[in-house]
């Protein structure tokens, strides 16, 4: 039996800064990577091939077993390169670098000349220093002899991961990465382009020319936006100027680049269609809602589909529709429970900054290998992490199991009910040979929502990446870093802001359905996708769909037993209520019942007390919680996911495509077990539905003898009721309901009799 996995969160300690120090520190999250930066800029004067009568030079940059080369510039004596390298300096075990100018001419590719550094030499970049200035260096010949080679102008200096170099370097540590390639490696920072949504309002038609006047038209209309198609419905005026009355929304993404085409068509059957007329209308000229008043109607001009207007002849059918792009909504590209941004669309209706969100990411260990190259199993591992429209990503450590990034970000922050995503992936673009291949993610993405936070705090933790793999849960290593979240706003604004709805009120007073929601924000999905494609390096599609898209649509008996967990774990305390009230009925504990019924007498006697009494015991148990209050953030909760309580054919179940590409074997079985849940559901309701039914059998005088005795008991309790003060019957209520058990019987009571012999319609059912 395989040892049980730790999927716990740890705290570790790293050797940060926190902010503490007095001197600059732009790392106060993570510790200092120390790197050698050798910048090659040009070279002048080098000597002329005579073989060749001429010069194809290159530079090597070597230490030790790292070695990296510029590219080679065709038939100059004074190439320019402006390449920077970077050696990681803990992993340097030479004590000279070796900077040498080649000609590429043969397969030796001889050398022109070189330099020697040593490392004990090179000076360090401080933080707030200007950049290196270089220098000229003369190139030394196979004799020794300097300047006679050449010269090569230089910068060499130590820095560490803030350094505005770091970013552009080709590091040594991903030397065996494609030239072509090297910028898939680099760190970058992206940003999300501003969505709107384009609504169209299609209110009707004007004097519409059809090919048959004497049949009734089925005109629709459809929009189209890029690969995009939109109908309305047929309209229900049959004739040439129908109305809809009907809106219709796109997803559209700046700098807006398509067209809108509005077409009226008239739907003939047999799938013949007759165009009545089109508009387009590009993007960019569409007019944008910015506050909550809505834009005017416009009317538009159709023009024919292959007719060419003359200087007197003018088209006449108009379409009558209300067309902006609404900004006063927030376009949602994420699922709502993980949502890292809710303000609008309009930049008029951005709210102030609250905060700071502050992020550092470390590095990863015991990373699961990924791929094999070579024979050896490794990984190429990079992380991504979100948070409103900025997207950081940190560079790709190669061939590593334990990468170490060091990199810190900041966000802005606007609401601190919102979430951060943070993910690793394996980058598997790498080589030149290797195409648009996938970058796969390794472990869940973690999501961790600001208001769980404690304000000013530095959380340091290393975060279990778990994957669901078809033979169960699989840790695939954990991630390292630090967190720290500044309210930057007055005690007062904080309460405020907990009063304020978390959405645009646009999205309250006229909402959106569940489903158009989850259509449209699978349209923002591919729109951020698509655009941080075609950045460089590119942010490929299956990061953003990982990073942005929740759960697929998908069955999950696993799930569904999580969720029950869930409900019963919110409903324990009622559960818990209820056991104790039974055992005060039962008089297990006689001195108890007997208080409790003291405690009931003053209740009732002092009725005024019950409602401050109730709110004093929340306030007084909330006290208590605060001192045993979580300091943790959350985490992954085995117990709650329930991966214990599924089988083999659970996970594959879980793991299948939309639509299934299981076995008939496999599917068969799943929807036997699908039926025999579904039967339990539908007797439960169907329980229900009887209860229910039985109720309203009470006034129906279905059972005439049922609904008479129903009818009397009512009649006695208004008389008893008007006579009879409260106070005293909520007593001799609650006596009769804590009476000793020596003065019960066990048979049901009368009014559950009575009800259980009323009719319900489950006679009816076929």
């Amino acid at each position: 039996m395989p040892p049980k996995q730790d999927f716990s969160l740890r705290e570790i300690k790293p050797n940060i800064d926190g902010g503490k120090t007095l001197t600059p520190n732009m790392l106060t999250l993570v510790e200092p990577l120390y790197f050698v930066y050798v910048k090659v800029v040009r070279a002048s004067h080098l000597p002329v091939n005579q073989a060749t009568g001429t010069c194809n030079p290159y530079v090597e940059v070597k230490s030790g077993n790292y070695k990296a080369t510029t590219k080679y510039i065709q038939g100059t004596l004074a190439p320019i390169w402006n390449q920077v390298f970077a050696f990681n300096k803990d992993r340097l075990q030479a004590k000279n670098i070796e900077i040498s100018v080649r000609g590429k001419v043969s397969v030796t590719n001889e050398i022109i000349g070189s330099i020697e550094v040593g490392i004990g030499d090179i000076p360090t970049r401080l933080q707030g220093d200007s950049s290196m200035a270089p220098q000229w260096y003369g190139l030394e010949d196979k004799n020794g002899v300097s300047g006679r080679s050449g010269n090569l102008m230089l910068a060499i200096w130590v820095g560490n991961q803030v350094d505005d170099a770091f970013s552009l370097a080709w590091h040594l540590d991903a030397a065996s990465v494609s030239v072509d390639k090297v910028s898939n490696a680099r760190p970058q920072v992206y940003y999300s382009p501003r969505l709107w949504y384009l609504k169209i309002k299609v209110n009707g038609a004007q004097d519409l020319v059809v090919s048959d006047p004497n049949r009734k038209p089925e005109v629709y209309v459809k929009a189209t936006l890029g690969n995009k198609v939109l109908k309305t419905k047929v309209s229900k005026n049959k004739g040439v100027n129908p109305s809809w009355n009907e809106e219709l929304m796109f997803v559209v993404a700046e700098p807006f680049e398509d067209a809108l085409i509005l077409s009226v068509e008239d739907d003939k059957g047999d799938n013949m269609v007759d165009y009545l007329g089109k508009c387009v209308k590009p993007v960019h000229k569409i007019t944008q809602r910015l506050l909550p008043p809505l834009p005017s109607e416009e009317i538009i001009s159709l023009e024919r589909y292959g007719v060419v207007e003359g200087p007197m002849e003018k088209f006449s059918s108009k379409l009558r529709v209300t067309i902006y792009l609404d900004g006063v909504y927030h376009v949602f590209d994420e699922p709502a429970l993980f949502s890292t941004d809710l303000k609008a669309s309009s930049p008029k209706l951005t709210p102030g900054k609250v905060g700071d969100l502050e992020l550092g990411i470390l590095k990863a260990e015991g990373l699961v290998p990924m791929k094999s190259k070579n024979g050896l199993k490794t990984t190429d591992a990079y992380c991504v992490a979100k948070y409103g429209p900025k997207w950081t990503r940190t560079s790709t450590v190669v061939s590593s199991l334990e990468p170490k990034w060091m990199k810190q970000y900041q966000w802005d922050v606007l609401d601190p009910c919102t979430v951060i995503a943070i993910g690793v992936f394996d980058n598997n673009n790498l080589q030149a040979g290797e195409g648009w291949a996938t970058d796969r993610l390794i472990g869940k993405v973690i999501r961790i929502r600001l208001s769980t936070l404690e304000f000013g705090r530095i959380y340091k933790y290393a975060y279990p990446l778990v994957a669901l793999m078809p033979d169960g849960v699989k840790k695939m290593g954990e991630l390292h870093f630090t967190l720290r979240f500044i309210y930057t706003k007055g005690s007062g604004d904080k309460i405020y802001q907990y009063t304020q709805p978390m959405l645009p009120k646009p999205a309250y007073t006229n909402p959106m359905s569940v489903y158009q929601i989850d259509s449209l924000r699978n349209q923002a999905v591919r729109h951020i996708a698509m655009r941080l494609a075609r950045a460089e390096p590119p942010l490929r599609r299956e990061v953003v769909e990982s990073m942005l898209s929740g759960r697929g649509p998908v069955w999950s008996i696993r799930r569904g037993k999580a969720n029950f967990q869930r409900v019963m774990e919110c409903l324990k305390f009622f559960k818990t209520a209820l056991i104790w009230l039974d055992d005060l009925r039962q008089w297990k504990n006689s001195r108890t019942t007997i208080v409790m019924f003291a405690v009931f007498s003053v209740f009732v006697y002092y009725s005024e007390i019950i409602i401050p009494s109730f709110f004093a015991f929340l306030f007084l148990k909330a006290l208590r919680n605060y001192f045993k209050r979580p300091r943790d953030i959350l985490c992954l909760d085995t117990n709650l996911s329930q991966v214990e309580s599924v089988n083999t054919l659970d996970w594959q179940e879980e793991l299948d495509t939309f639509p299934s590409s299981a076995p008939f074997e496999d599917l068969r079985l799943r929807y036997d077990r699908l039926r025999a849940i579904g039967y339990r559901i539908e007797e439960t309701v169907g329980d229900l539905a009887t209860q229910l039914e039985r109720f309203h059998a009470m006034f129906s005088w279905r059972d005439r003898r049922a609904t008479l005795i129903f009818t009397l008991f009512c009649l006695v309790a208004w008389m008893v009721f008007y006579l009879v003060p409260f106070r005293l019957l909520f007593f001799l209520f609650g006596t009769y309901l804590m009476r000793s058990p020596r003065f019960r019987v066990t048979l049901p009571p009368i009014p559950q009799n009575v009800f259980r012999r009323l009719p319900s319609r489950d006679d009816c059912l076929l």
